[in-house]
């Protein structure tokens, strides 16, 4: 039976996504980022137009990229070191350095639903800085979190941004520690 509808996001995993000089791609050990709160990417579109005939004669959107903020409680000092460039200092602490050597990375999660839990999967990811704000504590502790923007090149060599699986799929129980990389069926 399919989802009616989907809820929450949770078993939010990152890793490394490289490409050889073949266009092989390689996905490195999954990392558990633990405290997800959302991903929200939306796909970007552009809309090409031919005119002749003094009309729009033929139409066009392309797309398969995506953007958005994937939030989260706390980013880990271990993802930031890892995926984000982050480097520790003499004195212990953990900085933040400029213009740092970032990973591309796929981004898989798992999303509940009515009927079934799916998991999901971004290829080709690149990961910008993250947000947050500091804030007083009032009558009640508010809890703060942290974004990061993510944008989705997805595969050159496939084409593939996004997979999503359903328990039955064969992809489904080795999405968080063994994903496989990005290959279509042949037609």
């Amino acid at each position: 039976m399919a989802n009616k509808v989907e809820f929450g996001i949770s078993q939010l995993h990152v890793g490394t996504y490289t490409v050889d000089n073949n266009g092989n791609v390689t996905l490195g050990t999954p990392y558990y980022q633990k405290g997800a709160v959302s991903f929200a990417p939306e796909e970007e579109s552009e809309k090409s137009d031919f005119y002749a005939d003094n009309i729009a004669y033929w139409s066009q959107y392309s797309g398969g990229s995506f953007e958005g903020d994937l939030t989260v409680a706390k980013y880990s000092d271990d993802f930031k070191k890892n995926f984000l460039g982050f480097k520790n200092t003499t004195n212990g602490g953990l900085a933040q350095v400029k213009n740092p050597t970032k990973p591309d990375v796929y981004i898989a999660f798992q999303v509940e639903g009515d009927a079934e839990s799916r998991r999901v999967i971004f290829y080709n990811c690149q990961l910008g800085a993250i947000t947050r704000e500091y804030n007083t504590k009032e009558e009640t502790a508010e809890p703060q979190t942290e974004a990061l923007a993510v944008t989705v090149t997805g595969d050159n060599g496939t084409g593939v941004s996004m997979v999503s699986y359903s328990p039955d799929d064969a992809g489904y129980d080795d999405l968080f520690t063994n994903p496989a990389a990005p290959e279509l069926e042949s037609e």
